[in-house]
């Protein structure tokens, strides 16, 4: 997509505050001195069976990036691709799911798009408001800052397993629903009160691929720890078994070249921070004396948020992941 976009003739606007040129989780506009808009969209295909679960995530998924930017969602549209044929209740089940996802966010949905598609697919245009004073991107991260994830990974393991339509473990599949499902809110609630220098949210790039975007936009290196990073219950012993989420290849492509990897961790565990995430959680760099206060304020809502690895002074871009 990054050489797509660079071909692309740009018109420049003072009033946009946040656009493509960091890779940014979404886009910031400013209205006026004190209010600017956050704009994001995205979808998913399905993941589980359920279609009002499925729903549910997609819409959490949406409204993600608007917090991972500490902005606040206010409205949004459903887009969805639906057969023609299948069962309406099913449409019905899966705009249900995101509606109710997005009321617990604070938000209206004001309508949509639906449109033919031979696979379901669905998510939101998510429009929240920020202050501009109040803005964390991906390019603050400062070195000495410390990192924190504030969801388990995995997911890609996963809805790995359930498009196999292999049995899936109980347990993992109610830890993997229901982290999906949770808002992001508490997490970025507490990013400016914390004074948070960057955040982003954990998706399609998966942990590597994301944390590489933060390196790279702010001008540091990223050092990882392996052994403190959450995991859902099952997927480490399910990747050493050989399921390999798809966008391991595609994500290990693009950013392979820039990870330092410690020799004692192996494939299986390594594919786990390349895989594809959805709905992940925030990863967030904060100064050291910032750490026990975030972590506090997001507990008290019933996140936890982990410390998973520091901000280096470069080489900018660059990623070490020791055990």
């Amino acid at each position: 997509m990054a050489l797509v976009l660079d071909k692309l003739k740009r018109h420049e606007d003072a009033r946009l505050l946040v656009g493509i040129n960091t890779a940014d989780d979404a886009g910031v506009f400013l209205l006026h001195k004190d209010l600017a808009l956050v704009q994001t969209v995205d979808i998913l295909t399905p993941m589980v069976e359920d279609p009002y679960t499925f729903g549910r995530i997609a819409a959490t998924n949406s409204l993600s990036d608007v917090y991972a930017m500490a902005g606040t969602p206010v409205t949004a549209l459903n887009v969805i691709g639906f057969p023609a044929p299948a069962d309406k209740a099913w449409l019905a089940a899966i705009l249900q799911g995101g509606e109710d996802a997005v009321a617990e966010a604070g938000a209206v949905v004001c309508g949509g798009h639906t449109f033919n598609e031979k696979e379901i697919k669905f998510g939101l245009a998510v429009t929240g408001t920020i202050a501009p004073r109040r803005i964390v991107t991906n390019a603050g991260a400062k070195p000495g800052d410390v990192l924190l994830l504030t969801k388990p990974l995995g997911t890609g393991i996963f809805a790995q397993v359930m498009m196999n339509e292999e049995k899936v473990d109980d347990l993992l599949y109610q830890a993997a629903t229901k982290s999906m499902m949770t808002l992001n809110r508490a997490g970025s609630e507490a990013l400016v009160a914390c004074d948070a220098n960057a955040t982003t949210d954990i998706t399609g790039f998966g942990l590597l691929g994301h944390a590489q975007e933060m390196a790279e936009a702010s001008g540091v290196g990223i050092r990882l720890t392996f052994s403190s990073i959450p995991f859902l219950p099952t997927v480490r012993e399910l990747s050493a078994a050989g399921v390999v989420d798809a966008g391991v290849a595609m994500n290990e492509s693009s950013f392979g070249p820039l990870v330092d990897w410690d020799p004692a961790i192996p494939e299986s565990d390594r594919n786990l921070l390349w895989e594809s995430e959805s709905s992940g959680g925030l990863l967030v760099s904060l100064p050291e004396q910032s750490v026990e206060r975030y972590r506090e304020m997001t507990g008290e809502k019933g996140v936890e948020a982990v410390v998973v690895g520091q901000v280096l002074d470069g080489p900018a871009g660059r990623l070490e992941v020791r055990e």
